[in-house]
């Protein structure tokens, strides 16, 4: 599947052009540089034999926004360069490696057709259980994100309409480790506007995934219930509840309700509250489906002298084709407090725990991450001066790590 790989990045930059030449628009380029420096003890995170390096990251890159009558598009694009002074075969110089990207265009907005357009091209863990988000060389692969969604809506009366729509998505991951994807969703949605500020919807969908590992290929049915209602002016609600069944092509089946509850309260002009729930089937990269729950309650205060927020979480991944199931819970707090016009003072720390449940073994996990950094921003020009320290505490000793990284960077915007 890898060979097939489409870049709507591409395409939507074709947009911009061709439109840009029959029709009034308004267009912004940015193009920009980002130059880095990272020293990092632990670059494989062992338990034993740690290996230092420097680490140079060189990252060309711009920004183009696009809007029109018939088109709004965003594109971001760049090219991250990762050179290792010690250890040059983790270079990340290969251009499929490199690519770094977030672009999306809607078409239509407002019209009874639309078509949307998404491609993200980033770097992503490959086995959940081992998060290694801060060090490109351990369980890291870029992967390529693609979706295409074209719906229609046939208004039926005032406040009753129906959605057609499909949606066709795709994941190239560089690492063969990686499972490559690729899902064709069709659906239908029955919508009625209760009021202004309230929808009620019900939805059929079905939708056939294919895999580069024949045992994860399967086809899937929804049934799903949902509610949007705005609470006065302070409280905003997002229901929806369902049933999925899932038929794998090899014969095993499995079903569960699924739920999203999102609530949003603003206490204050400062001061929001949120609560989210969530119960879905979730495809993994290397390890096939599985059935995710996620709790979250956060608190966020935003203002232009202080800006912070903490979050308590949970979640639960049973995975359905393996005797495999991983669940954790934790804190998180970020905080960032100007100290100057032009300097800001950034923090961040999580902390978390987690338990890995297989067939072979069972490890218990504590992990503590603390984050700093200083920004300097005038005009065109950022320098920032970073600190990032985790410890991963296992009841497996081989699975221990410290880790530090010191970072300087310095962007320049055109």
């Amino acid at each position: 599947m890898k060979s097939l790989k489409i870049s709507v990045v591409i395409l939507m930059s074709i947009c911009f052009v061709f439109s840009t030449i029959s029709s009034w628009a308004e267009v912004e380029i940015h193009p920009r540089l980002t130059v880095e420096e990272e020293y990092n003890d632990n670059i494989f995170l062992d338990s034993a034999n740690e290996e230092e390096d420097w680490i140079t990251t060189i990252q060309p890159g711009v920004n183009l926004s696009y809007q029109n009558r018939s088109v709004e598009a965003s594109v971001d694009y760049s090219l991250r360069y990762r050179l290792y002074k010690n250890n040059d075969s983790e270079n990340l110089d290969d251009f499929k490696d490199v690519q770094q990207a977030d672009a999306n265009a809607l078409f239509f907005r407002g019209r009874p057709f639309t078509l949307y357009l998404a491609e993200v091209i980033s770097r992503e863990t490959i086995d959940e259980r081992d998060d290694y988000a801060y060090s490109d060389a351990e369980n890291r692969s870029t992967v390529y994100r693609t979706t295409v969604t074209p719906e229609y809506r046939l208004q039926l009366m005032p406040t009753f309409s129906l959605l057609f729509g499909y949606t066709y998505s795709r994941a190239d991951y560089v690492d063969p480790r990686g499972d490559d994807t690729e899902e064709h969703e069709g659906r239908i949605s029955l919508v009625k506007q209760l009021s202004a500020s309230s929808e009620a919807f019900a939805r059929y969908a079905y939708a056939i995934e294919m895999s580069d590992d024949n045992a994860d290929e399967f086809d899937r049915q929804d049934y799903i219930l949902g509610l949007t209602q705005q609470l006065g002016g302070r409280t905003t609600l997002s229901l929806e509840g369902g049933y999925s069944q899932i038929d794998y092509d090899s014969g095993l089946d499995t079903d569960s309700t699924t739920w999203l509850v999102d609530i949003a309260y603003r206490l204050s002009q400062p001061v929001t509250f949120s609560l989210t729930y969530s119960q879905d089937f979730v495809v993994t990269a290397e390890d096939g489906l599985t059935e995710t729950k996620e709790a979250r309650f956060g608190a966020a205060y935003v203002k232009e002298s202080l800006t912070a927020s903490t979050e308590i979480f949970w979640n639960n991944s049973d995975y359905i084709r393996l005797d495999r199931e991983d669940t954790a819970y934790g804190v998180r707090f970020d905080f960032a407090k100007p100290l100057a016009r032009a300097v800001t003072v950034n923090f961040d720390a999580e902390y978390e725990y987690a338990q890995f449940d297989d067939l072979d073994v069972n490890e218990d996990v504590n992990r503590m991450t603390f984050g700093t950094s200083l920004d300097y921003e005038y005009r065109r020009f950022l320098a920032s001066l970073g600190y990032r320290f985790r410890i991963n505490e296992s009841d497996i000793d081989d699975n221990d790590y410290n880790n530090n990284i010191i970072t300087l960077s310095v962007t320049v915007r055109f």
